[in-house]
């Protein structure tokens, strides 16, 4: 596995790639924690339009990757294009001839696409270097393989499977909600965080809001209050308070400072 986060850190700091993985979710209940945990920080989209496309437009997002997922083919990397406008280079990951995921570049303006708004020309590439990845991410891919084929499932990754599930929905989902699609109950789902991270469910959701607010930030000139509805708050004087709370300074003198 360290093989694998080593070259992700290379092709991330040395070539400026934005990659990401996605699997099957009913794959996940066969992955051992270890690898649930490895994959879970790489499972969404750190690109400033894709993470506001996905604020507005998540089910169309995850349709996406669902149609990608069933056109995958064995050491065969495709060019797809999202109903958003973002090209992304796709190369699939296979266990036992079955496609159960891929890797994901993405960042790139399609071409002949008029999509709306700044932004989508402001955060996106205009070029994919579709030469240089046919090359570069193959031997990722190899080791990824390796990793699905010798990993050994523990025989209770309930936890990580939530996490893993929240990397996608949690921008609006109750402890009801969650408790339902994993056939708990509310009280079992919530023992389960404060057991696993000493927090409530509510606290782990704002983290990643704010994690998703902290990339808008840095690589957007949106308003405060779009950024707050984009990350999941409906009200922006609490996102600027859990903000300050977490980061020790307001999103703004945080904007400036990173500028």
């Amino acid at each position: 596995m360290k093989h694998a986060e080593d070259y992700i850190k290379y092709l991330k700091d040395e070539h400026s790639l934005l990659l990401s993985l996605h699997f099957d979710r009913s794959f996940y209940g066969r992955l051992s924690s270890a690898l649930i945990r490895f994959i879970q920080p790489l499972n969404f989209h750190t690109n400033a339009y894709c993470l506001k496309i996905k604020g507005l437009k998540q089910p169309l997002c995850l349709k996406n990757q669902e149609n990608i997922l069933k056109s995958c083919k064995k050491d065969e990397s495709i060019l797809s294009t999202c109903h958003a406008g973002v090209t992304e280079f796709i190369y699939p990951l296979f266990f036992k001839d079955t496609a159960v995921g891929y890797i994901c570049v993405s960042g790139y303006m399609a071409k002949d696409c008029n999509a709306e708004g700044s932004l989508w020309k402001s955060a996106l590439k205009s070029k994919i270097p579709e030469d240089k990845l046919n090359i570069l991410i193959p031997p990722l891919a190899h080791m990824l393989t390796t990793l699905i084929s010798e990993d050994k499932t523990e025989s209770d990754n309930e936890f990580d499977r939530i996490i893993n599930f929240l990397s996608e929905y949690h921008k609006d989902i109750s402890l009801s909600a969650l408790a339902a699609r994993f056939s708990r109950s509310k009280s079992h789902i919530s023992h389960l965080f404060k057991t696993n991270c000493g927090m409530t469910l509510r606290a782990y959701l704002n983290s990643l809001k704010l994690r998703d607010a902290l990339i808008l930030l840095r690589e957007t000139d949106l308003p405060v209050t779009e950024i707050a509805l984009d990350s999941g708050f409906n009200d922006t004087s609490y996102f600027i308070y859990l903000f300050k709370k977490e980061f020790g300074t307001s999103p703004l003198k945080y904007r400036k400072k990173e500028l």
